[in-house]
């Protein structure tokens, strides 16, 4: 069996066959129908032109006959071609014999049964018949003399192929009519197909061709008819539904890769906290009592040279306990209960911790406390030393001034430290939060003041990142994230205002 390929066809053509072959063929049996009854009607009035005629000159004729006036018989007749389309007339005598004619006629009518019907019965009729060569339509009306007697026989014709012209303009009027009105459906009907159906169909084509193409924020928008207003809410209701499927998958997937993060990050943590507590245990007491060795030093030599050396000692121990002391925070990790605290309390405590070394750097710190309450949940002494660690490394890399903000949404509060310094190199703004990862000279940072900032955030769910260089100083801009405290949280009978 041979699988010969069908033309595609539009729902456009189907739709206007289907409508239209019905009513093509049903208005075509009527107009049939009329054109028939038409056609009788009008073939009856042209005829009927004729039989008036006839009747109108009979009874004159038959006056003329009885005084025997045949040049008057001849004159009427003539006049009977000024009244109407008449192709020819004549008068016969009650024998069938010619008595005048006018145009073309019988030269008798003995031979025709229909004359002699006419004659026999005093009625009066017509017929269709042949004149010489030519179809005529004859009407035949007896002519009665005095006391009612039949003294002759008047005849009238007409072309018949004049009443086939007319016949044939009526039937070619009227299919010509029947055409015209079929075309005015049929562009009604495209009309209201284009309307109702096609534009509809061509939007939620569109929608839906939007939407393959990538563009998740298409809708359709169809309000008539129904129907396809329903199948358009329906389609939007699907995209919308796919969307927030689609939300709900990156989300949970952003949240495995951030909890997958963090793990690494506290396991990794968990093995520097390791190596780091070692150490620091381990330098601890012999830098305890290199510290004590040295006062006791100083006290009992006060020369200038051994001074000046125990001076170095004194501050090279003091800047090794300080890195034991943060390597312990860094690696300390939270295991106090998180409280609700006010975080602008913390920073203003914070900046007050840093005021001496800010003084003797030469650095203005601006700090504005909020009007209102910032509530947080957290350890308040891990989250002081996070902002401290902020505002020291800020300090060490400002010009002339640092700058601390702190912002609050329906999210959350950020707090925001930005000093007028060169900023972070590009390739080094993934690194900042590493542990051990400087840039300063050997000897005036250890790397770990914003690693210990990034342990403490890790501890309390926030956020802390390198904001990129700030508009209004040009230096660095961090930024520290935390979520509200849940009695802060907006209620769903209650909406926030902003």
């Amino acid at each position: 069996m041979l699988n010969v390929p069908l033309p595609e066809v539009s729902l456009r053509t189907i739709g206007l066959a289907m409508l239209l072959l019905p009513v093509g063929l049903f208005s075509a049996l009527v107009m049939t129908a009329i054109v028939r009854v038409a056609e009788s009607s009008l073939e009856q009035r042209l005829q009927g032109e004729i039989e008036l005629i006839a009747r109108a000159v009979a009874p004159l004729i038959s006056r003329h006959i009885d005084r025997g006036d045949a040049f008057m018989v001849r004159q009427s007749l003539e006049g009977v071609f000024d009244i109407g389309r008449v192709y020819g007339a004549a008068v016969y005598d009650h024998d069938g014999l010619l008595i005048a004619r006018a145009g073309r006629a019988d030269a008798q009518v003995r031979t025709s049964r229909e004359a002699a019907v006419r004659v026999e019965t005093g009625r009066e009729g017509g017929t269709y018949r042949k004149v010489g060569q030519q179809d005529v339509y004859s009407f035949f009306t007896p002519l009665s003399g005095h006391g009612g007697r039949i003294n002759g026989l008047l005849q009238v014709n007409r072309e018949r192929a004049e009443i086939d012209a007319a016949l044939n303009r009526l039937r070619i009027g009227s299919w010509i009519a029947w055409a015209f009105t079929l075309g005015v459906i049929a562009l009604l009907l495209f009309f209201v197909y284009r309307r109702l159906i096609e534009w509809p169909l061509q939007r939620l084509l569109g929608g839906m061709s939007a939407v393959a193409a990538g563009s998740r924020s298409a809708r359709i928008d169809v309000r008539r008819p129904r129907e396809f207003r329903s199948l358009g809410q329906a389609f939007n209701h699907m995209i919308e539904a796919v969307d927030r499927a689609e939300t709900e998958r990156e989300s949970s997937r952003w949240r495995e890769i951030q909890l997958l993060g963090r793990l690494q990050e506290t396991e990794k943590i968990a093995a520097i906290g390791r190596v780091a507590a070692g150490i620091a245990h381990e330098l601890g007491a012999p830098l305890s009592v290199i510290s004590g060795r040295s006062v006791r030093i100083r006290r009992r030599e006060p020369e200038a040279d051994t001074e000046h050396d125990l001076e170095q000692i004194e501050q090279e121990t003091w800047r090794l306990k300080r890195i034991v002391d943060q390597l312990l925070e860094y690696c300390r990790g939270t295991q106090r209960e998180h409280r609700e605290l006010d975080l602008g309390s913390v920073v203003t405590s914070a900046v007050g911790a840093v005021v001496d070394e800010a003084a003797a750097a030469d650095v203005n710190v601006c700090w504005e406390p909020p009007e209102q309450a910032t509530f947080v949940l957290g350890d308040r002494v891990r989250l002081e030393i996070a902002v401290t660690n902020l505002l020291r490394n800020g300090l060490r890399h400002a010009r002339s001034s640092v700058r601390a903000s702190l912002e609050s949404s329906v999210e959350g509060h950020v707090l925001a430290v930005v000093d007028d310094g060169p900023g972070v190199d590009d390739e080094d703004a993934g690194r900042v939060f590493e542990p051990f990862f400087t840039r300063q000279v050997s000897g005036r940072g250890t790397g770990l003041g914003l690693a210990i900032v990034g342990s403490v955030a890790l501890e309390h769910e926030a956020t802390a990142r390198y904001a990129g260089r700030d508009d209004a100083l040009g230096g660095a801009r961090f930024e520290f994230a935390l979520p509200l405290a849940p009695a802060a949280l907006p209620s769903a009978e209650e909406p926030t205002h902003d």
